[in-house]
């Protein structure tokens, strides 16, 4: 410290300066990339240029699950997922202790959302209960069209194709006796003989909900917040929670 004091003074300045500039530049240089980074640029590293991002963007329950993209260490996440990716081929992978894990091959291009709603992640094992309310049994009971949830008309079935206007959602080898629509409209709902199963409307994603005693065709439906699956197996109607 003395030795410093007792440097020239236009030497001491000279240093404060060129310090100072340091600083200034670390600044600079940290907020340039703070501003490029919201602005939804990356480097890469492979092809060395400033690439503009894409953004993925995703909604799901329940809360508080773990989201691995492409390999990459999963991150806890509460109830929505954002980030920004170069653009490009992703796997991504939405797990939690108990239910079907969901996955997806998406595709990420500059400067768009990526937008992944009502993803929705169902219990492998449902709680299941008999149920005794009249009320409940005869809306099971109510006749329940696709039309009904679709007025448009765009949801059909035959014997082992399920179709979606023009587009194909899924071919089976067994026997399909009913289609309906879960709440939210992302996903679709039908008996296949004795297992009433799940599958998004792009056709992926298809779990098994609950095995039925037969592979007699059954009613069901879900509850409004799509929580609850209720259907008649056999004589006796059932409750199960299947997220």
């Amino acid at each position: 410290m003395k030795e410093y004091l007792h440097r020239p003074r236009e030497k001491r300045l000279k240093e404060i300066i060129v310090g100072q500039s340091l600083v200034a530049l670390l600044i600079l240089v940290i907020s340039s990339c703070l501003v490029f980074w919201g602005m939804g640029y990356k480097f890469n590293w492979q092809t060395m240029k400033i690439i503009h991002t894409g953004i993925v963007y995703m909604t799901f329950a329940p809360d508080n699950v773990e989201v691995a993209v492409s390999g990459q260490k999963p991150s806890e996440v509460k109830s929505v997922f954002e980030a920004q990716f170069l653009p490009g081929y992703y796997d991504v992978k939405i797990s939690k202790d108990g239910y079907y894990s969901w996955q997806q091959h998406i595709k990420v291009i500059a400067d768009q959302v990526g937008w992944y709603k009502n993803i929705v992640l169902f219990k492998t094992k449902p709680e299941i209960s008999v149920i005794s309310d009249q009320n409940i049994i005869s809306s099971i009971d109510s006749p329940y069209d696709i039309l009904v949830k679709n007025p448009e008309g765009d949801l059909s079935f035959n014997q082992h194709e399920i179709w979606l206007g023009d587009d194909l959602v899924t071919r089976l080898s067994n026997q399909i006796s009913s289609v309906i629509w879960y709440p939210g409209s992302e996903y679709l709902a039908y008996q296949q003989a004795d297992e009433i199963r799940i599958i998004e409307k792009n056709g992926s994603n298809d779990v098994l909900l609950v095995k039925l005693s037969s592979s007699d065709k059954t009613n069901f439906l879900f509850s409004w917040d799509g929580s609850v699956l209720l259907y008649r197996d056999g004589a006796v109607y059932k409750r199960a929670v299947i997220r």
